[in-house]
């Protein structure tokens, strides 16, 4: 509240007003050298021994990214996110499961359209192994 006060007593150009607003907002999201990573990014899927769906050109039709993510009220337990991206024209159906497990999330990917898929939670486990199988 001081510092507003004072660029306003200084200047009322809107340049110091935004550069006042940028500072006043940016010290509130940083980050203490204590903190954990928000997200911990994991490899890609295990091979499923399956067809992979393909575009036209011969590329994978789907982009898979997968993650650990803190959960907010217990920033303990990890959440197994797992993204899919599907960038053909079709639909693509898919099951997302932990390698080795028959634990699995169904996921129905309509054209040009991306899912998120929470694989399972547990705490403290930040690294994961998953497998995809298309259809």
């Amino acid at each position: 509240m001081a510092v507003a006060s004072i660029a306003l007593r200084l200047t009322f150009s809107s340049a110091t007003a935004a550069f006042v607003f940028c500072a006043g907002t940016s010290s509130g999201f940083a980050q203490t050298a204590g903190s954990r990573p928000a997200l911990t990014m994991q490899g890609g899927p295990e091979q499923s021994g399956t067809n992979v769906v393909r575009d036209p050109l011969g590329r994978p039709c789907l982009d898979v990214e997968a993650a650990a993510r803190a959960e907010t009220i217990n920033p303990d337990m990890k959440d197994h996110v797992v993204s899919i991206k599907n960038n053909c024209a079709k639909l693509i159906r898919a099951k997302v499961c932990y390698a080795g497990s028959d634990h699995c999330n169904e996921v129905v990917l309509q054209a040009y359209k991306r899912v998120d898929t929470i694989l399972g939670s547990m705490k403290g486990v930040t690294s994961f192994r998953y497998t995809i199988t298309q259809r």
